[in-house]
């Protein structure tokens, strides 16, 4: 059974409200600053990490576009198949690969964690999955690096843009009262 407890937030800086970021073996490299979770539908390596490997030649060239929530696009290189590592488990993991400079590595979400069957507890900054025969195995956050990470992201963030809606925009919108009451 994979479970949490208190005792499992011993060394923790709590609370807080840091991703998991985490360092794991992707083909035969060992790569830090992984955001890990369940908030993409896509693996991501920057080109820069499949250039160190020397896995460039590896890449199935293909273009195409990535969303994020903010709106903000950014076009693939290509995709590469790469087996990803977290013993005993080895899981094949298509990653598609941007030539863009961010505070992560990569990300490892969704398709990863369904394939491996985990389970993410951020507060506790674990990452449990099953393991065949019985057993838990268990990847740990660096919560240090996490913050760094969003840190770094933070200074490169553009302000956030508000747009300006004239009434004919707010119709059929529910309006809210925020104002306090006595």
């Amino acid at each position: 059974m994979i479970g949490f407890q208190k005792k499992d937030l011993i060394g923790l800086d709590v609370p807080h409200n840091d991703a998991l970021v985490v360092s794991i073996q992707i083909a035969r490299a060992m790569v830090d600053r992984i955001h890990t979770g369940e908030g993409s539908t896509a693996n991501i390596l920057q080109l820069a990490v499949i250039q160190q490997m020397g896995l460039k030649t590896k890449i199935n060239k293909s273009a195409k576009s990535l969303t994020s929530f903010n709106g903000s696009t950014t076009v693939t290189v290509g995709t590469i198949n790469l087996d990803v590592y977290f013993l005993p488990i080895i899981s094949l993991q298509t990653f598609m690969v941007i030539d863009e400079v961010l505070p992560y590595n990569g990300i490892l979400c969704r398709p990863w964690i369904s394939k491996i069957n985990s389970i993410i507890f951020a507060i506790h900054q674990k990452i449990c999955y099953p393991i065949l025969g019985g057993g838990v195995g268990q990847i740990n956050s660096d919560q240090v690096m996490a913050r760094k990470c969003s840190a770094q992201e933070l200074k490169k963030s553009k302000q956030t843009q508000f747009l300006l809606m004239n009434q004919a925009d707010m119709k059929g919108v529910e309006q809210m009262d925020f104002a306090p009451r006595d």
